[in-house]
């Protein structure tokens, strides 16, 4: 779990830079005595837990916890304090935990296990690579398709984000060179997609709706769901599901989205 420290304190860094050492799960990726710096760290990298001090000068840790949750939603927080008078703000800001100091080895321990249960409990199990060759991991563990046309016709669902895939677009996309209006085809994909899905125990991901077929989107994490959320965005190297050449679209837009990043981050 990549983690940054933000603390002004050198005996609080030094004890939270061991117990990180001993934790296999925990792994740091920045330490910092400035809000600011740890703000533009993590604005260009991936960070998933932040402990912060609250008492830090130019930008309290409230504030900073503030700022990092536009970055990423999802990032875990944990508040380091000596004082109970802030409990307020905690509850406010939806913290996840908090520690008064001076605190022990075991607090700081106690605080990792929270930390790695929360990890755990909002981990989804389905992850989809795309930035490159189109793969599935499930529980972290890449799935091999038996086929290879339902798992084309997952990436285009992947592609639509949610929205819904009728018979006769994936005709146009996928079997470009067939009727579209004869939907055949995409009924038998879709019952061995079912099937493999089914054979990786994920099948719920996969809706049914009147107005097609659809991807359960809250039931997935992806690598380009988190770039067009303003998270990981240094994760795309140039690359979306290159086997697909209908992906050549959305490529064009997420190099638009990348470019437009990269410009804004380099004027700061």
């Amino acid at each position: 779990m990549k983690t940054i420290l933000v603390d002004d304190e050198l005996w609080s860094m030094l004890q939270f830079r061991d117990m990180c050492v001993d934790d296999p799960e925990i792994e740091l990726v920045g330490e910092f005595s400035s809000a600011a710096e740890a703000l533009r760290f993590a604005s260009e990298h991936s960070v998933e837990f932040a402990l912060l001090d609250i008492e830090m000068p130019e930008m309290n840790g409230v504030e900073l916890a503030r700022r990092l949750r536009e970055l990423n939603p999802e990032m875990i927080i944990v508040f380091l304090t000596g004082h109970k008078q802030y409990l307020e703000d905690f509850i406010q800001m939806k913290a996840d935990y908090y520690v008064l100091k001076p605190y022990t080895r075991e607090d700081v321990q106690d605080i990792f296990s929270r930390v790695k249960l929360l990890s755990g409990r909002l981990r989804r199990r389905v992850y989809f690579h795309t930035f490159g060759p189109f793969m599935m991991y499930v529980d972290g563990r890449p799935y091999g398709f038996r086929r290879e046309k339902p798992r084309e016709l997952l990436a285009l669902l992947v592609d639509k984000r949610g929205a819904p895939l009728t018979g006769r677009e994936a005709m146009r996309v996928i079997w470009p060179d067939k009727d579209s209006s004869d939907t055949s085809l995409f009924r038998m994909t879709v019952a061995r997609l079912r099937e493999e899905l089914d054979r990786a125990g994920v099948g719920d991901i996969l809706i049914s709706t009147a107005g097609g077929k659809s991807l359960d989107v809250s039931r997935v994490d992806c690598d380009m769901y988190d770039f067009l959320n303003g998270k990981n965005w240094q994760a795309f190297g140039g690359e979306y599901l290159p086997e697909y050449s209908w992906g050549e679209m959305t490529l064009a837009d997420l190099e638009e989205q990348y470019s437009r990043r990269t410009s804004i981050g380099g004027g700061d």
